[in-house]
């Protein structure tokens, strides 16, 4: 499994990354959160290329969502990254559950490629 140091990151993606992680584990009791998709699998980004997180928390999806990107765009204020290149998915436990139950090509690939930030694998 990849770790975080292998992946193609810039240092303020890095920075947002290590301050949004704990927050979004303290205000969305966040279980999990994974960085998946073409970063994590260290790949030479290219323009468009997204950094994708999944979060995995209780509660309902929608606030989670508006939480997850409240926090990700003040944190990136303070940090001084830009917060565009960050693509954030919330969902709980169940939905992903159900995900790997009826073998996902998405939730395969994240299971694949995933790199633990906070939480359960």
């Amino acid at each position: 499994m990849q770790a975080l140091a292998d992946v193609t990151l810039t240092n303020d993606q890095r920075l947002l990354i290590d301050a949004l992680v704990p927050r979004l584990c303290e205000e969305l009791r966040a279980q999990s959160v994974w960085l998946y998709g073409s970063r994590a699998r260290a790949e030479p980004p290219s323009p468009d290329s997204d950094v994708d997180l999944l979060v995995i928390a209780p509660g309902e999806r929608w606030d989670n969502l508006l939480r997850a990107d409240k926090l990700l765009y003040e944190i990136a204020e303070e940090t001084g990254a830009d917060p565009v290149p960050f693509s954030i998915q919330v969902w709980d436990r169940a939905w992903l559950n159900r995900r790997r139950e009826v073998r996902s090509f998405f939730i395969q690939e994240v299971d694949r490629d995933k790199i633990v930030l906070a939480g359960e694998p």
